[in-house]
């Protein structure tokens, strides 16, 4: 079971969940074709550079100069550094994917995305909340936005909640975090992950009032 909760915990991290993100887009929907080549290879080129090697080589860096006391970043304090150096790739990310990419709407969900990562490391200054719930909140707001705007199968949903779950029942038992813990990281991913849907609702009713006066 720790096995399979540590293997959980990895394939799930939260540096992947904007590939995962992007990925799921790509697969129930037709952005490829609407993207010359190049720009397919810059999308996936940008993500995997910026979320995912960036961070993963700050924390190897901080761990072999004795900055950190393990890589699954155990101690509360010590995820400061990883969480702003995370935060400012993510956002130079998003800011490239915006300026070069035509995929406004998903660059906006991102950036509320790093906002929650933003709350959960102010947090996380006094209490140890789980990034890693954080994370599969993200995941899940972004299966809801996908099943309102492009109205892909409920089965995505459905998965990613399980998946959800799965993790955060593998943080709790490994010790990493208390259920408390790992249910306010994932509610704070759900909700900054819903605001742009909440936002664009507001939009779309405030139109249609104006339309029909």
């Amino acid at each position: 079971m720790t096995k399979a909760a540590k293997i959980l915990s990895v394939i799930f991290h939260p540096v992947f969940v904007t590939l995962y993100c992007m990925i799921t887009l790509y697969i129930t929907t037709d952005i490829a074709d609407t993207l010359s080549t190049v720009d397919n290879i810059l999308v996936f080129s940008l993500i995997v550079s910026f979320t995912i090697i960036i961070p993963c080589l700050a924390i190897w860096i901080l761990y072999t100069r004795g900055k950190i006391s393990d890589l699954n970043l155990s101690v509360r304090h010590e995820r400061t550094p990883i969480y702003l150096i995370s935060m400012t790739s993510a956002l130079v990310c998003a800011y490239l994917m915006f300026a070069f990419l035509d995929i406004y709407f998903f660059v906006f969900f991102w950036v509320f995305a790093i906002l929650s990562v933003a709350l959960t490391a102010l947090v996380n200054l006094w209490w140890k909340i789980s990034i890693h719930s954080c994370g599969m909140g993200i995941l899940c707001s972004f299966m809801v936005l996908m099943s309102m705007l492009y109205s892909i199968d409920i089965l995505w949903l459905c998965g990613s909640l399980f998946v959800a779950g799965a993790v955060m029942t593998s943080r709790c038992l490994l010790g990493a975090h208390t259920v408390e813990q790992t249910l306010t990281g994932f509610g704070v991913g759900l909700g900054f992950g819903l605001i742009p849907l909440g936002l664009l609702l507001c939009v779309i009713n405030n139109f249609l009032t104006f339309a029909a006066c």
